[in-house]
């Protein structure tokens, strides 16, 4: 039982770590973001900022698969 608990411990941390990482980024990202487009409070430039973002996270994922199917 004490391995399972550390393992968990350790997934859970981990975790923790990778969402402060994705707050740091999102940070980055929208200052950025705000600093080409001043007015970034409205909704429309959210929306903007949203869909850029996903965007990019799909090409991205999309390399990142390819790298993994190349290795098969």
């Amino acid at each position: 039982m004490g391995r399972k608990l550390m393992e968990q411990m350790i997934t859970l941390f981990t975790a923790a770590i990778g969402v402060m990482a994705a707050l740091a980024w999102n940070d980055a990202v929208q200052a950025l973001f705000n600093s080409y487009f001043p007015k970034g409070e409205g909704i429309r430039e959210r929306f903007v900022f949203a869909i850029l973002i996903t965007a990019i996270a799909v090409f991205i994922t999309t390399i990142f698969a390819s790298f993994i199917n190349e290795d098969d």
